[in-house]
């Protein structure tokens, strides 16, 4: 029987509220980050993504895997310039979650920034979140990466 997303949406919170009672903001978001690296490395050792030749083919991948999970419904990235990404994420199972974790000062989980993140760090890259916007009306969120070498 699949999980209902509500279900995961309120997971997410109790999760990340209580890393950030417990270790404060800046703390909460290097744990997530290192989730995100295991989370990576885990998907790769159970063949759930196919080996790419490139960074963007790899994030792509990624956005298909966590689609097919039911995490989100469709991930839209478009590549804006050499060094920033645009990346735009409908149908987000935590979006209620997120938003108010992020409203209340908060770090969210960021599970799909951070495993794409680890990705890109296979390719010697380097991704910061610059940009994050939500429409709840829309269940749409989007955000814009700075890329590094």
């Amino acid at each position: 029987m699949p999980v209902d997303p509500k279900f995961f949406d309120l997971v997410n919170y109790g999760i990340c509220y209580v890393l950030n009672e417990k270790y404060g903001r800046e703390e909460t978001e290097k744990i997530f980050k290192e989730v995100g690296r295991v989370l990576y490395t885990r998907i790769k050792e159970e063949g759930l993504i196919n080996p790419a030749n490139d960074p963007m083919d790899a994030l792509i991948e990624v956005a298909r895997f966590l689609e097919r999970m039911g995490y989100m419904e469709k991930i839209d990235i478009t590549r804006r310039s050499d060094k920033e990404l645009e990346l735009d994420m409908y149908g987000v199972s935590v979006l209620n979650s997120s938003l108010k974790l992020v409203e209340s000062g908060r770090a969210p989980s960021h599970y799909m920034t951070n495993i794409m993140f680890a990705a890109l760090q296979d390719y010697g890259i380097d991704a910061e979140l610059i940009d994050l916007g939500f429409d709840t009306e829309e269940n749409h969120v989007k955000e814009k990466w700075i890329l590094k070498k």
